[in-house]
């Protein structure tokens, strides 16, 4: 493939052996009809510092060119799903990401997992910066970098590493639910690990992210909300935060969280979601107000300026 390198390359000039890079970590990336990203995101992913002991690439019933693409990555593998209704912010998503975690849930020696979307380009570096940090501090067992631009305050969807050792001690899977993604989180803190967003591991993406959403689709993230457990104030508190950049959205988002929806995860996470909520509630300082201000702007911000880009 032209202008493309091998791991070895790679290594031998950057003078690095990799046979030292003692830290063994398994890459799952999900596509659907992304041959316009797919090319780039793999090409940093395999100049990676760190060398990824096997990739798993679980093609979702993509009927475009991204499926060709790949196959010229020899050291990826390719899993095939049937098509299937676009799925974001659904709760089928998790099956997918779920089918390349099972290429690589039975290797012995993994230790780290990290889950890539099809557009998210990763500085080289950014495996090994992540993960030196994550064994320097035992009680890490989740962490991700930020995207360039983005206002984030927990660990991302994409670019985020997990612990082999703690994914494998509550299933090593994402349960098909919806809210799967920060579910992974709240189940690390309910049992006293850290999860940890490194704010200066910088990324970026080649298109648009979440406030690019169809407001219906808010109706969803209020089901994942009812189905963590989450508190009829704070959930209130969040949909007027999004009611200023997107009013139907802010809707939509009650729509689901009231609604009929009850796929619930289990009690103790309900209840320690509650706790926290009610914890946050309670004891909201300056420092509390300030971040909620400072992301209320930051989405106002970015809302205007990608309605008139």
């Amino acid at each position: 493939m032209e202008g493309f390198k091998t791991y070895m390359e790679v290594y031998e000039k950057r003078g690095l052996d990799p046979d030292k890079m003692s830290a063994k970590i398994a890459v799952v990336v999900v596509a659907r009809n992304e041959e316009k990203y797919i090319k780039k995101t793999l090409i940093h992913l395999l100049r990676q510092t760190i060398k990824p002991i096997k990739i798993v690439l679980v093609n979702d019933g993509s009927t475009d060119k991204t499926r060709a693409i790949v196959s010229q990555f020899t050291e990826i593998d390719i899993v095939d799903c049937k098509p299937h209704e676009s799925f974001v912010t659904k709760k089928q998503l998790a099956d997918t990401i779920n089918a390349g975690i099972e290429k690589i849930r039975n290797l012995s020696d993994v230790e780290y997992v990290m889950i890539l979307g099809a557009d998210h380009i990763l500085p080289d570096n950014y495996l090994e910066r992540v993960i030196k940090r994550m064994s320097e501090n035992p009680q890490i067992v989740i962490a991700s970098g930020v995207i360039d631009g983005e206002f984030s305050v927990t660990v991302r969807g994409s670019g985020r590493i997990v612990k082999a050792e703690f994914w494998k001690k509550i299933g090593f899977f994402y349960p098909v639910n919806y809210g799967f993604e920060s579910y992974l989180l709240f189940k690390a803190r309910s049992m006293n690990y850290d999860v940890v967003l490194f704010d200066d591991i910088i990324t970026s993406t080649q298109r648009k992210t979440a406030l690019s959403y169809n407001s219906k689709l808010y109706y969803n993230y209020g089901q994942a909300l009812k189905a963590l457990g989450y508190t009829v104030p704070y959930t209130l508190f969040k949909a007027g935060l999004l009611f200023f950049t997107k009013p139907l959205g802010a809707v939509y988002l009650l729509s689901g969280f009231f609604s009929n929806y009850d796929q619930y995860y289990e009690t103790e996470i309900r209840e320690f979601v509650k706790k926290q909520q009610n914890h946050k509630l309670r004891h909201l300082n300056y420092d509390d107000v300030k971040r909620f201000i400072t992301s209320m702007h930051y989405t106002t911000n970015l809302s205007y300026k990608q309605q008139n880009s």
